[in-house]
């Protein structure tokens, strides 16, 4: 099975908003992570022109990671540069750790 890791970093005041839009298309599992940093937006309002912003990551099925993405999109959009950015992306192996036995090797 091929997953993907979305992630997306958006103002923290949609926070709530979003992860009530992903649990409400069956989202299962994600991390929310307030971060602190600078990208095309600059707030002119801080001393270091950084802003407070929310960072989801959600790993899921190759095929959820579009409508995961557009589901994020339509929830933050306002049309401003501050609106946030997303990225998808291929992983490469993913262990549930539960799930984890060691293997012997021989040799």
């Amino acid at each position: 099975m091929n997953y993907r890791k979305v992630t997306a970093i958006i103002p923290s005041m949609s926070l709530d908003e979003t992860e009530q839009a992903l649990l409400a298309i069956g989202v299962k599992g994600m991390t929310i992570t307030k971060v602190h940093g600078l990208g095309e937006y600059r707030n002119y309002y801080s001393r270091d022109n950084l802003s407070d912003c929310g960072r989801i990551e959600i790993f899921t099925e190759q095929e959820n990671a579009r409508h995961i993405a557009e589901t994020i999109a339509r929830t933050v959009h306002q049309g401003l540069s501050s609106d946030g950015v997303i990225a998808i992306l291929p992983v490469e192996d993913f262990i549930h750790i539960s799930e984890f036995e060691e293997v012997s090797h021989d040799g």
